[in-house]
């Protein structure tokens, strides 16, 4: 009997014959390649416990990369704590890679991490050796969360040595070699990521782009990093002039006899917006909120936090 041809089966026939090739794939590759989109799970969502952060953004995703980035000194380290901690609540497994050397364990207490429990990665010698590390965690699924801090950080070893081992100088030029080696770990991490579950936030710097009128912040780092990001936050400081104060009375005396009162700086305006979304549950692209940062106890004013602890 001549095989049917494509347009001779039947809709029944069809999804009859998918069925037994989706089952035959499967057990061939020893996984779930294929599936009804309708089975895909849903990805968890990891909360920063900051209510106005929350609504923004929904939660990080699980099983993608997200993004946090921005200049020196606008809390991007301490959301990744926030998260850490929100997680750890939830009976989640956490690493943090310290590509900076800046970790600083009285800083994630603060923020509510559980030191004891939290895998901290650092002292590679290049970027290639904390992204074989990266990628171990993800394929044998031991890690729920992983924060990298931060990608501008990491040195290739292409950058610190020739193919011969020479060390090189710092005069040579080795421009683009993190993109391209970023490039190459997404591909080879983000089976990995998906499969294991995994969360992952990587901690950016920024860069200005001098030209036109305005001088503009951007994410460093090549292409892939925007690519390969389903959420991206950028963070900043609001004017100074917005930034949360205290009274302080001096000892000291003014002119008329009467002790000398000051407005005292306590943190600054933090401005979070969401630059790029590739998932449902957050709001749109382009939307942001502000709220005070303060340098004692983050986003929760101090006295608040006193009352929490007595």
């Amino acid at each position: 009997m001549a095989k049917k041809s494509k347009e001779d089966l039947s809709l029944t026939e069809k999804k009859s014959r998918l069925n037994a090739l989706m089952a035959e794939k499967n057990r061939e590759y020893k996984g779930i390649v294929l599936k009804y989109a309708k089975d895909e799970e849903s990805p968890s969502r990891t909360l920063f416990g900051v209510t106005p952060i929350d609504e923004l953004t929904g939660g990080i995703p699980s099983k993608r990369f997200s993004i946090i980035y921005g200049s020196k000194g606008t809390a991007k380290t301490s959301l990744a704590y926030l998260a850490i901690a929100q997680a750890q609540n939830n009976k989640k497994i956490c690493a943090y890679i310290d590509m900076e050397r800046s970790y600083d364990e009285i800083r994630a207490k603060q923020f509510g991490v559980n030191t004891d429990d939290l895998i901290l990665a650092s002292s590679f010698e290049d970027a290639e050796q904390a992204m074989d590390v990266f990628i171990s965690m993800c394929k044998e699924q031991v890690v729920d969360l992983i924060v990298l801090d931060s990608i501008q950080a990491m040195s290739p070893k292409g950058e610190q040595e020739t193919k011969k081992g020479k060390q090189k100088s710092i005069e040579d030029d080795t421009m683009a070699l993190l993109a391209r080696k970023l490039s190459q770990f997404f591909r080879m991490s983000a089976a990995g990521v998906y499969k294991g579950d995994v969360t992952v936030i990587l901690i950016g710097q920024t860069r200005l782009n001098l030209g036109g009128f305005i001088a503009l912040e951007s994410l460093s780092g090549g292409h892939a990093l925007q690519h390969w990001s389903t959420m991206t936050i950028h963070t900043k400081r609001g004017p100074k002039a917005e930034s949360p104060t205290e009274k302080v009375t001096l000892e000291e005396l003014d002119e008329d006899g009467k002790k000398i009162k000051l407005e005292k700086i306590m943190g600054f305006q933090s401005i979070i917006k969401l630059e790029k979304v590739k998932i449902s549950g957050a709001k749109m692209e382009g939307e942001e909120v502000r709220l005070p940062f303060y340098f004692a106890s983050g986003y929760e004013k101090p006295i608040q936090k006193e009352n929490k602890d007595e």
